[in-house]
């Protein structure tokens, strides 16, 4: 199988909405393909999510305890990375004036020390809560995506992410830019691999702050969206040509 052919497959087996990571982005990072599958870690994955299954929607403990199992095991969030409640930074909030909300999130992370700038924030919801619908008990009737695109424009933070245990959406919303979404689920990362290794590659601590500063998730995006830019000016370009080619056609059809 071709490598392009290898990011296609995968592509197709996530949901995205808006802008995501174009083709020649993903061959330049990605040459070889997505990162190989630890099947050990694959294991134990599975193991905590067949245990979330069983008792997760019940037990909140063990709700929170899968979450941390995908940040920490999976993902490599090192625990002093992840701060949570008083141990948020302040400023990071978005006030709702109109529905009189003021929208938090659960967990930021950022390096360890004081004055780093956030990286990812993290919101959390309960299993029932659908993500795709407004959050339950709540004045403003917006979805968790909505919710995380207005905290990470007034934190001035590009990526979020937002999980209720079986589906992690992966938000990238630069301000002044149009909001990328892309959602896995987690039982499908145990039914096609292949899912959980782009999971595992793009949010992995190592891409967010490990690789060279143009190989990191944010500016893998940003260059995406340049791509894509491109395409769109060519396409204008190529309708402009298009629609020259008729006006001069139709001005010698009408000279004659």
């Amino acid at each position: 199988m071709s490598v392009a052919r290898h990011h296609a497959e995968w592509l197709s087996l996530i949901e995205t909405s808006g802008p995501f990571l174009s083709m020649p982005v993903l061959l330049r990072v990605f040459p070889q393909g997505l990162d190989a599958r630890d099947a050990q870690q694959a294991a134990r994955l599975r193991e905590g999510y067949e245990n979330w299954l069983e008792s997760g929607a019940d037990q909140p403990s063990v709700h929170h305890a899968w979450i941390r199992h995908v940040l920490h095991e999976l993902l490599a969030y090192p625990i002093g990375w992840l701060a949570e409640g008083q141990a948020i930074p302040p400023g990071i909030q978005a006030v709702m004036a109109g529905v009189s909300e003021v929208l938090r999130p659960d967990m930021v992370l950022k390096r360890s020390d004081a004055d780093g700038k956030p990286i990812l924030l993290v919101a959390l919801y309960p299993p029932e809560q659908d993500l795709e619908k407004p959050i339950s008990g709540k004045l403003w009737k917006a979805t968790a995506g909505t919710r995380m695109m207005e905290l990470l424009h007034a934190a001035d933070v590009p990526l979020g992410l937002i999980t209720n245990g079986e589906e992690w959406t992966l938000v990238s919303a630069p301000r002044g830019e149009t909001t990328g979404f892309a959602s896995w689920h987690a039982d499908l990362w145990m039914q096609e691999p292949l899912t959980l290794r782009a999971f595992h590659s793009l949010l992995h601590l190592r891409r967010l702050v490990g690789v060279a500063d143009p190989d990191t998730l944010l500016a893998l995006f940003t260059e995406s969206s340049q791509d894509q830019q491109e395409v769109t000016d060519q396409l204008g370009y190529q309708v402009r040509q298009a629609v020259e080619v008729l006006i001069l056609g139709g001005q010698l059809k009408t000279r004659h």
